[in-house]
């Protein structure tokens, strides 16, 4: 499609930030084919970018047209999947499903990725919310509208964190709001081994012979106010290490690093959070990591959702 010569309404910039799981408590199966869940998540400095435009296509009668370029870090691998498969994508379309919306429009996203695939690092979900926020600012509507809570829920579980951020305690299949906790200082390495962890491949291994917490830390949690005070915990870091077997080899290194209690994996991997009190010691861990031909990447926790930084 041509956009030369429409005329374009507004210019959006959106971070999309990674996240870190303090707390994966994942549960038996449900009848459903879901799991359980109960989680802390903790939104990190590191961020993929997205940047959207909205152009008026009066009379065109195409309705909405949504045009997707994504350009990776010569850190990560590309993401090779049509642009229509992309999650950022489907957020738009159906947000404009959810809204009515029939206008002949043309939004043009650019997403500038960084942060790794298959990492458990939450970049697809969130690259979803900042596609919601984006869209929901150029169609003058608020985040808080509740189409766009519904869109993000149903597109995945951790959508809905990001449209807040910041560190929260969740239920449901990861999905439902049950508390803000006060977000967390410190610095984060992040190590992720050259092979990645199918979410799904991970689940399954982990029904094979689930590890299930118990139910009196469950009932733990709910006492939890501040991230600082959460013990770091994951269940399916059995179940990803039987996976992708390289990864018990990062979470060894990173408890060496920076002491048991201070590591635990991303989601359900292959990426390992190290947390470490100053930058200086991330950094010299970083070094020592690269050594083993690991991408790693020192960031600090954030109090941010996906938001945006300029608007025009």
């Amino acid at each position: 499609m041509r956009l030369e010569g429409l005329p374009m309404k507004n210019v959006t910039k959106i971070i999309s930030p990674a996240k870190v799981n303090l707390v994966l408590a994942v549960g038996e199966k449900q009848e459903n084919g879901f799991h359980e869940v109960q989680t802390i998540m903790h939104s990190l400095a590191l961020h993929d970018t997205l940047s959207m435009r909205r152009f008026d296509d009066e009379g065109s009668g195409e309705g909405l047209q949504v045009m997707l370029k994504c350009e990776s870090s010569f850190t990560i691998d590309p993401l090779l999947i049509k642009a229509e498969e992309n999650i950022a994508y489907k957020a738009v379309v159906e947000l404009a499903k959810a809204l009515g919306r029939t206008q002949d429009e043309t939004i043009e996203m650019v997403l500038s990725k960084v942060i790794p695939a298959e990492a458990g690092l939450g970049g697809g979900s969130s690259n979803a919310a900042a596609a919601l926020v984006g869209a929901a600012t150029l169609w003058g509507i608020g985040v808080e509208d509740e189409r766009v809570q519904e869109v993000a829920s149903r597109l995945g579980a951790d959508v809905s964190f990001f449209l807040k951020g910041g560190c929260a305690r969740l239920s449901g299949k990861g999905d439902v709001f049950e508390a803000q906790l006060e977000p967390r200082s410190g610095f984060v390495l992040l190590v992720r081994p050259d092979a990645g962890v199918s979410t799904g491949k991970a689940y399954a291994a982990f029904d094979d012979a689930p590890v299930l917490p118990a139910a009196e830390y469950l009932s733990s949690l709910a006492g939890l106010n501040a991230a600082a005070d959460v013990p770091l915990y994951n269940n399916l870091e059995k179940a990803a290490c039987s996976v992708t077997p390289v990864v018990a080899e990062v979470l060894e290194w990173g408890r060496a690093a920076a002491g048991k209690e201070n590591v635990v994996l991303c989601g359900s991997g292959s990426a390992v959070c190290c947390i470490f009190d100053n930058y200086q010691a991330a950094c010299e861990a970083s070094v020592e990591a690269h050594k083993h031909e690991w991408w790693t990447r020192v960031t600090s926790f954030s109090p941010l959702g996906a938001a945006i930084v300029e608007a025009l």
